[in-house]
């Protein structure tokens, strides 16, 4: 029992240090919410860039077919990109569904 008493100096320590690590966890917190909407704008604006390229390209105001070609896959990529997002967050929702309580 005096072993224990040896310790209990620490204690109060360590309490401070998580209380301390919460606070400036709860102070970095990003909204999830926010994120989601972000990235959707960012491939929203993918795809609004690649659709105006592919438009100047057949206008013929642009003839730099390796830019619109690139604007194209970033397109592409960054949908399928959220799409695979969107597929693991559904998954992870059907799992808390499934989980007893």
């Amino acid at each position: 029992m005096s072993e224990i008493n040896k310790l209990n100096f620490l204690l109060p320590n360590r309490l401070e240090t998580a209380t301390s690590s919460q606070a400036e966890k709860s102070e970095d917190k990003v909204d999830f919410s926010a994120l989601l909407k972000d990235a959707l704008k960012d491939v929203n604006n993918a795809q609004l860039t690649a659709d105006d390229a592919v438009q100047k390209m057949l206008s013929g105001e642009n003839k730099d077919i390796h830019s619109t070609m690139i604007a194209l896959q970033k397109a592409d990529v960054s949908l399928k990109m959220m799409l695979e997002v969107r597929n693991k967050i559904m998954d992870a929702y059907q799992e808390i569904l499934r989980t007893q309580v």
